[in-house]
């Protein structure tokens, strides 16, 4: 056989396989349920009084949150949180290492005082999570006034 016809063959080899193995894998992604969206997956409730700020996230089946990632800002100041409840555990994620994550509920308790008397307080949070599905979403963002929720 000629060298031509080794490379033919060769390649021809190669786009069947990769088509074999991508039908596989389409006919393995149109068997999982419908993908989430973020606001879906996991869902935010923000609760409001004189001294706090409290969020939960309502955590889909088959997703988390990484802990890592959920960062809260008051007025572009970073700020702590304390934790009200969650359920944590640790997962050896390939990018992040062993890392702690959230699934069912989260809920968090951010301190500010004298929110009632500032209309311009603005609260900004952070968070990422995945599915078990295999992928990721992006980091997402919540941002509100502080007066807006209260109101």
């Amino acid at each position: 056989m000629s060298s031509k016809a080794s490379y033919l063959l060769y390649f021809l080899l190669i786009f069947i396989h990769g088509n074999l193995f991508s039908n596989d894998l389409l006919d393995q992604l149109s068997k999982q349920e419908d993908i989430l969206s973020a606001q879906d997956a996991f869902i935010v409730s923000v609760d409001i009084d004189e001294t706090s700020v409290d969020l939960k996230w309502e955590i889909a089946s088959k997703h988390y949150l990484y802990l890592r990632d959920i960062k809260t800002k008051h007025n572009g100041l970073d700020v702590e949180y304390l934790v009200k409840s969650s359920n944590q555990s640790r997962y050896d994620d390939a990018f992040f290492g062993n890392v702690l994550i959230l699934k069912k509920e989260f809920e968090i308790s951010i301190l500010i005082p004298d929110i009632v008397n500032n209309t311009q307080d603005n609260i900004t949070v952070n968070y990422r999570g995945c599915a078990e599905a295999g992928f990721c979403y992006p980091m997402e963002t919540l941002s509100f006034r502080i007066s807006d929720k209260i109101l």
